[in-house]
């Protein structure tokens, strides 16, 4: 799997930052799926740019945020693309703002 991952430290409490991150990703249009058996935040359909993906995972005072692109329609699409590269380089640069944010506001 081709993705990017970030790691961020929060200093508040942990429904603090998850309440936080959620309501970021909300926000900016992801929705949360479930994509094969795994749950994910998930924007676009891939019609006219690239569908962006984000996966947050817990621990105690950190999470991770992964994050990628793929390429096609729905379902059928492409292999997934980490936020590095020219390919995909919109929807790329706007998932990272987005995952940025979220390590600024926790």
């Amino acid at each position: 799997m081709a993705r990017t991952v970030y790691r961020f430290n929060y200093t508040r409490d942990f429904a603090f930052a998850k309440n936080n991150i959620e309501s970021i990703l909300v926000q900016n249009g992801f929705e949360i799926k479930n994509v094969k058996n795994e749950i994910v935040w998930k924007k676009g359909k891939g019609l006219m740019t690239a569908m962006q993906y984000v996966k947050v995972e817990y621990a105690e005072r950190d999470c991770t945020v992964s994050g990628w692109v793929q390429v096609g329609l729905g379902s059928i699409g492409g292999k997934e693309m980490d936020l590095t590269g020219f390919t995909g380089a919109v929807p790329k640069k706007m998932l990272k703002n987005v995952i940025e944010y979220i390590g600024r506001s926790i």
